[in-house]
């Protein structure tokens, strides 16, 4: 039986098992300092330096104004073609990602210190010297995020790959947590005092729960684990600069050709210029409907888990009252649950499409949120809560997946833009989390119920919006551009499933093949099944049915047919 070429292109246009992994541990350095970030800068800043939370919620919101800014900037430049010999040959997504490692290295550790030689200062000066280094390290961390994330579509076109690499991408990410976790558990609970071992005689258990209220001061986050923090900060920075290796090691970035010598290129091998969809210029991503939509969408998501993210430790401190290892313990459960859930988030994603795939997320996200605000009771703090944090987690991780594969499909085969594109979600990102938290900080009752509420109402209502901007997009076909011909999506519904082949449209292959003259204008009727009965066997048998005979269609795809014959 003779091979067939398809199937052989196929073969070698499969991504090696090694460069996605190598791809995927690539932001691991980002999501080890991510999780630090979000999880444990108020409590740090609140317990351990004694920071009011208004002046704490201002660190943060100064990290993610630096971030919103720097993500459009890295964008643009990352874009554009690298003069310099060596950056050219090293690739111009890498060439960022190795800059914005460097700069974390250097600065994070600074966060998560005392202040050097300011510590009895004021609580204002000490923000201005936070302020500087955690503008440094967002600057770095928005280098590694965009390239990595603008390095998707480089390294392949097809659909399920990109939703692989996301996935794989986000396993990575759910591991990184899981060991800041795991670091964390084993640093707090070491180098514990005399006093504290001998009050924990007096520490009431209750099925192996310990109740912060019941033991002495010494189970709470204070002043004396400064050193510990700092410790934790260290770590994280030795094992991302190890995975940045391995990345930097294992893949190897596709060399970029610019659109225009694309052009040539492609005249010069067929001997006529192929069919490709218009390249959108930065300017014209502003015009579509779509590009707004979902970056309220990733907005939501990004809002969703950085809000439970940041306030499930307060919650377990301040309003269920439990001791300090389960600010470890409790948020590994979460981040273990989407793990898992990230396993098989590809298979679903082609069963049933990204959009519903990403309102099953909402809804069980919004299932979490409702547990936190009506659980109460023993059973609740006993088990209760791990229960919950395993929604919240496969909640996160659902949308995050999700919602980072509909924008890979937004930006399609431009791109030129694709570093452009994530640069301008993360700063609807970074600016909407900012101004949140600032708000949710500010306006701290100093009430035990206060963080119950925030991750009910304000993770809730993340949800809620995501799922509304899912509906408007039921009948949006993402990644089709204003003015391009129906013909070219004929094949497929709004939200359908993906074939394991990975065509993303098998009509644009139909055109790119050259059995359509590239010089008509090309429309339904000029994909006649008689002539392309590769589109016979995909079930397009009423596509001769929409050119009448004789209309004025009909007799024009007759002659295109006697063009060719002759």
């Amino acid at each position: 039986m003779a091979d067939d070429p398809k199937s052989d292109d196929l073969k070698k246009s499969s991504m090696p098992w090694m460069t996605k992994l190598s791809f995927g541990v690539g932001h691991v350095f980002n999501d080890l300092c991510a999780s630090m970030w979000f999880t444990y800068l108020l409590i740090f800043y609140e317990k351990v330096l004694l920071f009011d939370s208004t002046v704490a919620g201002l660190v943060l919101l100064v990290g993610q104004i630096a971030d919103g800014v720097s993500t459009p900037i890295v964008g643009i430049f990352s874009d554009k073609q690298n003069k310099i010999p060596i950056c050219a040959r090293y690739g111009r997504r890498k060439v960022w990602h190795l800059l914005g490692t460097v700069l974390v290295i250097v600065s994070f550790p600074f966060i998560y210190s005392n202040c050097l030689g300011c510590q009895g200062v004021d609580q204002w000066s000490q923000l201005a010297y936070y302020s500087i280094f955690v503008c440094i390290f967002q600057f770095g961390w928005a280098c590694v995020q965009i390239s990595h994330l603008a390095l998707i579509p480089d390294l392949t076109t097809k659909k399920h790959q990109r939703t692989e690499l996301n996935s794989i991408r986000y396993a990575f990410t759910v591991l990184s947590n899981l060991t800041v976790f795991t670091i964390t558990f084993f640093v707090l609970n070491t180098g514990a005092s005399s006093t504290s071992e001998s009050t924990d005689a007096n520490c009431t258990m209750t099925s192996g729960m310990v109740r912060a209220d019941e033991c002495s001061s010494t189970e709470n986050i204070g002043p004396e684990d400064a050193n510990k923090f700092r410790n934790i900060a260290l770590i994280c920075v030795g094992v991302g600069a190890a995975f940045s290796l391995i990345f930097h090691l294992g893949v190897r970035e596709p060399p970029y050709i610019p659109s225009k010598q694309q052009d040539i290129m492609s005249v010069e091998e067929q001997g006529t210029k192929k069919l490709q969809p218009r390249k959108m210029k930065k300017a014209d991503w502003f015009k579509e409907l779509p590009f707004y939509q979902i970056a309220v969408l990733y907005m939501a998501t990004r809002l969703y888990v950085n809000l439970y993210q940041v306030y499930i430790p307060l919650y377990v401190q301040e309003t269920l009252n439990l001791s300090e290892t389960f600010i470890a313990t409790v948020p590994f459960a979460m981040y273990l649950a989407g793990f898992l859930g990230s396993l098989v988030m590809k298979e679903i994603n082609k069963k049933i499409g990204r959009k519903r795939t990403f309102a099953l997320g909402c809804l069980v996200g919004i299932a979490g949120c409702l547990w936190v605000w009506f659980g109460q009771g023993d059973y609740y703090v006993q088990w209760g809560i791990f229960l919950v944090a395993t929604l919240l987690g496969i909640g996160g991780s659902t949308l995050l997946i999700t919602s980072l594969s509909i924008t890979a499909d937004l930006i399609g085969s431009n791109v030129e833009g694709g570093a452009f594109v994530y640069g301008f979600m993360s700063l609807v990102d970074k600016f909407s989390n900012g101004i949140i938290i600032m708000i949710i900080q500010d306006s701290n009752p100093d009430e035990s119920w206060y963080y119950r509420s925030v991750i009910t109402f304000a993770c809730g209502a993340s949800c809620v919006l995501g799922l509304l901007v899912t509906i408007s997009l039921i009948n949006v076909k993402v990644g089709r551009r204003r003015g391009e011909s129906v013909v070219l999506d004929i094949l497929e519904e709004p939200d359908a499933p993906e074939e394991d082949d990975g065509i993303d449209n098998p009509a644009l292959t139909i055109i790119s093949d050259g059995k359509i003259p590239m010089d008509v204008k090309p429309n339904a009727c000029q994909l006649r099944a008689e002539d392309n009965p590769s589109m016979c066997q995909l079930g397009l048998k009423d596509v001769p049915a929409l050119c009448p005979k004789g209309s004025g269609n009909s007799e024009k795809a007759e002659g295109l047919e006697t063009k060719r014959d002759g």
